[in-house]
């Protein structure tokens, strides 16, 4: 019989090095593969690295887990499954089947309370959590096991006797149903291999010897069996301990005063407290194995000193030593930060911090590697999008190369992300934006043939043709809604179909209205959303069906294979979703699934299965971010731990109510609690020269307060008098271990060399840099290259909050060149589309500059009233109609075909008042336009602006002998007033022989009259001086502003008038300001105030005359 062998060591560099000398040492057959079982992924992939740099390559190794490995040497002596039938992912579906079984729930009121109203996906959920526990009782409570197979209740749970009860009759219908033995497998193992002896062991398959490194707990269960396996083969078992003194009987100093007061603190003490407080798992895993492998061979001679000055190295080496260090045996460290705590306002600010200071330690001349940090989150699905708003946008000089690992498959793979979607899609009333969403996935609209110019077109098409949910008329029904296919993807189909058909023409067709005139290659494009959404239709509706698991298995792949493209970037991706598939089959296939299943019960298994982060995240070249345990106990030089805000890290998460192991805990048990506390020593244990530390401690809201992770407060208390001087206060040693962040990062104190000193607050960010030099034109600001990666880093002092605008510089900060000639030749349509913005004019015609607007959110609900620009598209529709005198069949007919109204009584009054309307606009519009056009009017007009040539041009269309008529069917606008005026002082201009100079424009709200001008060539060379200044610069002109400075103008109410300009110009909560034109923020950046005296001056220019020759009754 071979003891077993184990090693301790309080560094894993120790331990690693230990197993390659027994690795090296070899095998007596050369073609066997050593055993080497490990922890997590992440484990093994360093251990790979440091194997090959060790011996040149790694291999002949067979890493494995220690559940599956200890499974598949049972399997080599007796005949078992393949797989575990207790592994819980199988164990699951059998838990579910019987909790569907009336004679066990009905038996237990605790059941029967929560299953009668539970559906089959809450049933699958419950099944998920008790095979969880389940696997949990086999390693932790095999005593608990075996008295409930004998029909006897488990010691210690006579307070939990009601979920007992159902538990242990649960367990006994599972083991009948597999036919089990009334023991563990491992029991008929040992007594198989007792009778066949040692030679036949290894004939049977057993492995010579075998290594387990690193393992952070091992259950008392499966520590027995390795003990017994002991007999058969060499086992070396490589374990972490912190402390090389006897620590295992240490308590936390609350627990000591509890247990004097009951008389039980003989040989109890403190020891060092944070080894007491969190060190809680390893000290029962290691007392665990002392205490079930005896006779074990135990080397301890591996552990090392840090030694070395620095408050980490103090902290590790008083761990190690079992002891507290003395208070104030840190105070004179000057300088020393390998300890260090960031204070921010958010989590945005923690990782923006993170990235200045992970530079300033790059930049430092004992060359950090970036392989070398370790950044960890608690919550890392949260963060993961925010790491790459932060590290992934800096420009080229400040990048940091970093991986993000151990995320969920579902949000890493983009197949799985894809069919969890689509899955998500059946659930729903397929809404616009959903459907878009999923559309927009790479591997769906490659499926069918989309590209991205497509996607724009169907995005507007979604819009043409008033798609807002539901695929047909039946899904609305299933919605429990009135069968009415108005507003879904079949109508809009429909729709975009007769578009493509009948093109522009505004006729309806079987009670539809054309949409979006699709043509040309834009066909393709229709085709194959077209394909996409019968596809859909088809899948949902087969969906919706329970069938048998054989059946799910080819709908899952048949849904793979039909809405998800196999291209060469996806494949690997598509693979490990089929896989996923398969798994799934297997877990069916060996509970013994026969049955239908309920569509929700497949997806919630196969999210299970696709969410799987398969042990954690792996090591990188780069900076590694991941979750708190996935690169558990492996060493790296800076370690960061972020986001360790109150109630996040220890995670609020609580035991089930039914868990019987949290209701009778026992030494050695796995608690999240525990648990949590450990991973927290482990990373400091882990951290060689720094431990980087940050969480949300100031309100973004009011800069109040806010408390940090227990955790983080315990070990602040713990240092706190470690760094203290004498007589020295709290908060002035907890400004040593303590940086406060300003709220935001381009604040001054990170670049004003004048304020206070703090050489912890550094930024290399060179824009913000050179933007605030800007603003206080160069003086006390420090500049300048630091290590090529950005402005030099300037010492900072307090919080000071300054306006962003007056760090940004201006986007003209002087006019531009004159116009080229050929600007000089305008057309009255140009002139007009420049006074409607003219900002917007200078950036895209001058400056070529397309201004990105984003993209209309798609109506998810079908509209309750018309939308703002709907009475005009209903307007356009149906006025040439009754102004060419059609029938009131053909109006009634064109305006119901139309989907700007709601469905049913309400929206046909609404419709019927609005026809009302526009009838009665026809006819206004009929009065003025009795008489026939004349022809179009051509005309130019030349000035001599300043020296230069300028050229007017337009042709004027619909004049009569009455003069000119205007219309838009809407309420008049100051647009309005200005095209009609334009057109007006062209009239004028023209003085055309038997034309009245007059202009008439017609709104849905009144009218207005335009009465004639007689120096309007003098007004059109003051505007096109206007033209020509914003063709330069910004013309401080703004419509809506200008038209309410020169309506209260004309009160002789200067400040009455600058005000009102105001209101229109700056938003409120009520109103959105003109200023938020994306067009004017843009050309105006930098402009103290647009609304000086150059705006007053335009507004005047432009408007004053209108309004003096204006007649309009509405007007005050």
């Amino acid at each position: 019989m071979t003891p077993l062998n184990i090693v301790f060591s309080n560094r894993f560099e120790s331990l690693a090095e230990r197993l390659f000398d027994d690795l090296g040492q070899g095998p007596a057959d050369p073609f066997v593969a050593e055993q080497l079982i490990v922890p997590s992924v992440g484990v093994r992939r360093r251990l790979e690295l440091d194997c090959a740099d060790r011996f040149g390559v790694c291999a002949n190794v067979e890493f494995s887990y220690l559940a599956q490995w200890l499974w598949a040497q049972i399997g080599h002596v007796i005949e078992v499954r393949e797989a575990s039938p207790f592994e819980p992912a199988t164990l699951a579906w059998r838990v579910f089947r019987a909790l569907g079984e009336e004679s066990l729930v009905a038996a237990h009121p605790r059941l029967v309370s929560y299953l009668s109203r539970a559906d089959a996906a809450m049933r699958f959920d419950l099944a998920q959590r008790v095979a969880r526990l389940l696997e949990q009782y086999i390693t932790y409570r095999p005593d608990w096991l075996a008295a409930w197979l004998e029909g006897k209740p488990a010691d210690g749970l006579a307070e939990s006797r009601e979920d007992e009860a159902w538990q242990a009759a649960l367990w006994r219908v599972l083991m009948d149903e597999l036919g089990a033995r009334r023991e563990h497998p491992s029991v008929a193992f040992f007594r198989a291999a007792e009778a066949m002896g040692p030679e036949a062991t290894r004939r049977a398959g057993l492995p010579e010897r075998a290594h387990l490194f690193c393992l952070p707990t091992i259950p008392p269960l499966y520590l027995d069996i390795l003990g017994k396996l002991a007999r058969w083969m060499e086992l070396h078992l490589y374990v972490l301990n912190p402390c090389r003194e006897y620590w295992f009987e240490i308590v936390e100093p609350r627990r000591l005063g509890y247990l004097e007061a009951r008389g039980d603190a003989l040989y109890r003490e403190t020891g060092n407290r944070l080894l007491a407080t969190w060190g809680q798992q390893t000290q029962a895993h290691i007392d665990l194995l002392f205490d079930r492998a005896e006779g074990a061979v135990v080397d301890d001679a591996l552990f090392e000193s840090r030694g070395g000055p620095g408050l980490l190295a103090t902290v590790q080496e008083a761990i190690l030593d079992l002891r507290d260090p003395e208070p104030g045996c840190c105070s004179r460290l000057a300088g020393d930060r390998s300890i260090e705590v960031h204070v921010c306002h958010s989590l945005v600010r923690e990782l923006e911090v993170l990235h200045d200071q992970l530079l300033a330690m790059l930049a430092q001349p004992d060359a950090l590697k970036v392989s070398e940090v370790l950044v960890v989150t608690p919550r890392l699905e949260e963060a993961a999008p925010l790491i790459d708003a932060v590290f992934g946008t800096v420009p080229p000089a400040r990048r940091i190369p970093y991986t993000i690992t151990g995320r969920r498959s579902a949000v890493e793979n983009p197949a799985a992300a894809a069919l969890l979607a689509l899955l998500d899609l059946f659930a729903s009333r397929c809404k616009a934006s959903m459907v878009y969403e999923f559309l927009q996935r790479p591997l769906v609209h490659a499926r069918f043939g989309l590209s991205q110019d497509d996607l724009d077109r169907i995005h507007d098409w979604f819009q043409a043709a008033g798609i807002c949910w539901g695929l047909d008329g039946a899904h609305r029904k299933s919605a429990g809604l009135p069968e009415v296919e108005r507003h879904s993807f079949r109508d809009g189909l429909d729709r975009l179909f007769l578009g493509y058909a009948m093109g522009e023409t505004p006729m309806p067709f079987d009670g539809r209205l054309p949409a979006a005139d699709a043509e040309g290659s834009e066909a393709l494009a229709l085709g194959g959303f077209a394909h996409f959404v019968d596809t859909l239709d088809h899948w949902h509706r087969a969906w919706s069906t329970p069938v048998a698991p054989d059946r799910w298995v080819e709908r899952l792949n048949a849904l793979v294979g039909d809405f998800l493209a196999e291209t060469a970037e996806g494949i690997t991706a598509l693979q490990a979703v089929r896989e996923a598939i398969a798994t799934l089959a297997r877990h069916w296939a060996e509970a013994g699934m026969a049955g239908p299943i309920e569509p929700d019960v497949v997806r919630a298994a196969l999210e299970s299965l696709l969410d799987d982060p398969a042990r954690g995240g792996m090591p990188s070249g780069r900076v590694t971010f991941t979750a708190m345990t996935s690169l558990r106990n492996l060493p790296y030089r800076v370690v960061c731990v972020i986001g360790l805000n109150d109630g996040v890290f220890p995670s609020p998460d609580r035991p089930a109510e039914f868990d019987l192991i949290a209701r009778a805990p026992r030494r050695g048990d796995r608690q999240r609690r525990h648990d949590e506390r450990n991973v927290f020593l482990d990373l400091l244990l882990a951290a060689r020269e720094r431990l980087y530390l940050s969480y949300t401690g100031r309100s973004v809201r009011d800069n109040s307060h806010l408390p940090p992770s227990t955790l983080l407060s315990e070990l602040l208390d713990y240092l706190l008098p470690l760094v203290a001087a004498e007589g020295e206060s709290r908060d002035e040693a907890r400004r040593r271990l303590v940086v406060e962040h300003p709220l935001q990062a381009f604040s001054p104190v990170y670049f004003d060399a004048g304020l206070p000193k703090d050489p912890r607050l550094v930024s290399f960010n060179a824009e913000y840099c050179e933007a605030l030099a800007a603003a206080m034109g160069g003086g006390g600001v420090a500049g300048g290259k630091e290590h090529g990666r950005g402005p030099k880093a300037v010492p900072a002092g307090e919080d000071d909050q300054e306006d962003a605008d007056k760090e940004t510089a201006p986007f003209f900060p002087a006019p531009l060149a004159a116009p080229e000639p050929e600007w000089r030749e305008l057309t009255l349509d140009g002139l007009k589309r420049f006074f409607r913005n003219p900002c917007r004019y200078l950036l895209e015609q001058r400056l070529g500059l397309t201004l990105a607007e984003g993209e209309e959110e798609l109506a998810d609900d079908e509209p309750f009233l018309a939308g703002p620009f709907d009475h005009g598209k209903v307007a356009a529709r149906l006025l040439p109609l009754i102004l060419s005198g059609a029938s009131e069949e053909a109006i009634e007919a064109a305006a119901k075909a139309g989907n700007e109204y709601p469905h049913g009584r309400f929206g046909e009054l609404l419709l019927q008042k609005e026809l009302a309307r526009i009838r009665d606009y026809a006819g206004r519009i009929a009065g003025y336009t009795r008489e026939d056009p004349l022809d179009p009017l051509p005309g130019t007009f030349d000035f001599r602006i300043e020296g230069e040539d300028w050229t007017l041009s337009g042709v004027l269309g619909d004049i009569r002998v009455t003069g000119l008529v205007r219309w838009r069917y809407d309420d008049t606008r100051p647009a309005d007033y200005l095209s009609g005026w334009l057109d007006h002082l062209f009239l004028n201009a023209m003085a055309t022989r038997g034309v009245e100079p007059a202009t008439t424009w017609v709104s849905r709200d009144g009218e207005f009259r335009l009465k004639p001008v007689a120096d309007a060539g003098e007004r059109l060379q003051e505007l096109v001086g206007l033209y020509r200044l914003g063709l330069r610069q910004p013309l401080h002109f703004f419509p809506k502003s200008a038209w309410a400075y020169a309506m209260k103008r004309r009160q002789d109410d200067f400040e009455l008038a600058e005000r009102e300009a105001r209101k229109r110009w700056e938003s409120s909560d009520f109103s959105y300001g003109e200023s938020m034109d994306p067009a004017y923020r843009l050309a105006l950046r930098g402009v103290t105030d647009p609304l000086d005296d150059g705006f007053v001056l335009a507004a005047e220019t432009v408007f004053g005359p209108l309004l003096g020759h204006l007649d309009d009754p509405r007007l005050p």
